[in-house]
């Protein structure tokens, strides 16, 4: 199909004897139709900003030829003919891999018919029935036409969609089989979605189970509008979006425009495809941490425990002692993260959770008495939050024991701790982090 080229003078309407008024009034605007098409173009431009990726060349020659045939059947008094319709078809697909949205393409039709009328009226003598009902004719012309177009501009938007959507999915499952990320598969269906593989990529993660086919699709074209690269696509249990140059902000606050309140992980920004599986991993790793409550977590803050939690299984052994006092003893457990959040203060952790200081380090010896692990040194306080990161259960309903608020005067340093297990642990004194 050619686009390009101006309309021949030899597609004029022919003189013909015995024409009525309506095919005298079509040959003689025919014989002006240059102009006309010089007039519809420039106003299409002006109205129409998406029309500067379309060669002017090729927008006025068909324009041209889509005004000839229109006179034509107006003349003859006959619709459209089949091959002007399928060349409508054609142009509604051939704009639509422009990127040209079809509400736009089918304003270009009413933009250059416009035109084409008003230089009919004023050719005209004087307006008769016979124009006015041309006229009817015309907008029907009009509706046809544009009716082809949009069947060509969907029928392409349909297929571009799903072929890449298949190049989203292959390319995500070729980065995940992938070792290091760098063949020549891998690279070549992310540069056809955009991506520059040696450049840094970022991946945010969402849980799948809350997205249908129909949201992810509608997630992908808002995706589409931001600045940056970003493609999504469903894999197992997840939704993973994976960006280049995009404001990872600007692609949570689409995710959760649909899905409000939804839980997002947030992967490291890392360069070249083999940091863009690592990103994703990273993103998945959070996503497992976090708690369904809406949160927005970063691997950048929880770095430790998501890299811990892939070996839960082989640290069980040295981390449960903390999950059955955490359980049993959740005010405990908020002095210990206070007191790690707060720069290992024990006067910070009790102006953040609002009890005295005396109060904090008596809960702090309560726990290291409990657990055998001493939160105001380095490997206690390792022990104790990495206990609590990768094992805590829901303590919600676990009773606050009074019993424990009982401080004494002076503290029993003393006494050894006792695990859950029942051992001994005797009470050693290694530098603490505060005693603040």
């Amino acid at each position: 199909m050619n686009f390009t080229g101006v309309w021949n003078a030899r597609e004029r309407v022919p003189e013909a004897v015995g024409e009525d008024t309506i095919q005298r009034l079509c040959r003689q605007v025919s014989e002006e139709i240059e102009s006309v098409t010089d007039r519809a173009v420039g106003q299409i431009r002006a109205e129409l900003q998406s029309y500067a990726a379309v060669p002017i060349d090729e927008q006025r020659g068909y324009i041209s030829r889509q005004l000839a045939a229109t006179l034509r059947a107006l003349a003859e008094s006959e619709p459209l003919a089949d091959d002007v319709l399928e060349r409508s078809r054609q142009l509604g697909r051939r704009r639509a891999m422009q990127g040209l949205p079809l509400s736009d393409v089918i304003e270009t039709y009413h933009i250059a018919s416009r035109e084409l009328w008003n230089t009919m009226v004023a050719t005209a003598a004087e307006p008769t029935t016979d124009l006015l009902r041309a006229g009817g004719m015309m907008w029907d012309l009009v509706h046809t036409a544009t009716s082809a177009v949009a069947v060509g501009h969907t029928d392409a938007t349909r297929s571009e969609q799903a072929i890449r959507a298949g190049v989203r999915y292959r390319f995500f499952e070729s980065l995940a089989r992938s070792v290091d990320g760098d063949h020549r598969d891998v690279r070549e269906l992310a540069e056809a979605l955009g991506f520059t593989a040696q450049h840094e990529f970022q991946a945010v993660c969402v849980a799948a189970e809350e997205w249908s086919e129909a949201q992810l699709e509608r997630l992908q074209r808002t995706l589409d509008t931001i600045p940056g690269t970003t493609q999504c696509s469903g894999h197992g249990t997840v939704i993973i979006a994976l960006s280049q140059r995009a404001p990872v902000d600007d692609i949570i606050r689409e995710v959760r425009l649909g899905h409000p309140g939804t839980t997002v992980g947030v992967g490291l920004g890392r360069p070249g495809l083999a940091g863009a599986a690592m990103s994703i991993t990273d993103a998945r790793r959070v996503l497992q941490l976090a708690s369904p409550t809406g949160e927005v977590v970063r691997f950048a803050d929880k770095w430790v425990a998501a890299t811990l939690a892939d070996h839960r299984d082989e640290l069980a052994t040295l981390l449960e002692p903390g999950v059955a006092v955490a359980a049993d003893h959740p005010h405990l457990v908020e002095a210990v993260l206070a007191f790690a959040r707060n720069g290992f203060s024990i006067s910070a952790a009790g102006r953040d959770i609002h009890l005295h200081a005396n109060s904090i380090t008596y809960r702090l010896d309560r726990w290291q008495q409990l657990t055998g692990w001493d939160p105001r040194t380095l490997d206690g306080l390792q022990r104790s939050v990495s206990s609590l990161n990768l094992f805590q259960r829901d303590s919600g309903g676990a009773a606050f024991r009074q019993e424990d608020e009982q401080q004494p005067s002076q503290l029993d340093t003393s006494t050894p701790s006792v695990s859950p297990t029942g051992a001994s642990h005797p009470r050693s004194e290694p530098r603490r982090l505060s005693d603040s």
